[in-house]
């Protein structure tokens, strides 16, 4: 099966508008994501979706000065926008990634990949979202793209909006794995949602970086395991 990772990007976030592409650690964050999505040695191929509002275009050309695909659709109907990204690029298992957690990993997409792939089917949907320990922000799902397909058929506006919730609100349909966390983290956030979510996951990352710049999710793991809980935030919706 092929899988393919799509990051959902735009730069009109309610509570911090233009997040994806604050400067943090000498490149904007998106840039950050994109490269570190790509030390994943499972994905066939990686694209951005963000919309077709002009309000955008900054994101199309930081995705053209990068080499990296972008794809653009509807800007309030995400989920045709990722699941038209990932019949672009031919494939069959998407991975969800948004530009506000720039903590994510190769390391951690492949090792979602590596528990879900070998079991799909049944299996049709992974994730380290909900009741996997993982903090707010190292957060991947692995879908197939015959389940977005399916979850197509609803016209609620939060389905359209929230691309995998009509899949997550439906295990009896969709069997699902949680890949849990090395240390239980659930109550920690580094994902960027308001100034002072950038503020502490920037400092953290250049921290990290500078350690070591190929730094992992378990590098992250280790410093919040000495830190106090931030708390978690609502975050994930680019």
């Amino acid at each position: 099966m092929r899988a393919v990772a799509v990051i959902q990007a735009r730069m009109g976030s309610r509570r911090l508008p233009g997040k994806v592409l604050r400067p943090m650690a000498g490149a904007p964050m998106l840039t950050h994501l994109i490269e570190r999505a790509r030390r994943s040695t499972r994905l066939a191929d990686l694209a951005v979706a963000t919309s077709d509002s002009a309000q955008d275009d900054p994101i199309e050309a930081l995705c053209r000065r990068t080499g990296t695909r972008v794809h653009r659709g509807s800007e309030t109907d995400v989920l045709a926008r990722t699941v038209g990204a990932a019949e672009a690029m031919g494939g069959d298992i998407v991975v969800r990634l948004t530009g506000d957690n720039p903590l994510v990993d190769g390391i951690l997409i492949d090792d979602l990949l590596d528990a879900f792939l070998p079991r799909v089917p049944p299996l049709v949907y992974a994730q380290t979202v909900d009741g996997s320990g993982f903090p707010l922000g190292l957060c991947v799902e692995a879908v197939t793209l015959w389940a977005l397909h399916t979850a197509m058929t609803s016209d609620d506006p939060p389905d359209r909006e929230h691309v995998t919730r009509f899949v997550r609100q439906r295990p009896e349909i969709f069997p699902t794995l949680v890949l849990k966390s090395p240390m239980a983290l659930q109550d920690h956030s580094v994902t960027v949602d308001t100034e002072d979510d950038f503020l502490r996951v920037a400092a953290l990352f250049d921290s990290l970086r500078r350690r070591d710049p190929a730094f992992t999710y378990h590098d992250v793991i280790d410093a919040l395991s000495d830190r106090p809980a931030a708390g978690r935030a609502a975050g994930g919706g680019a």
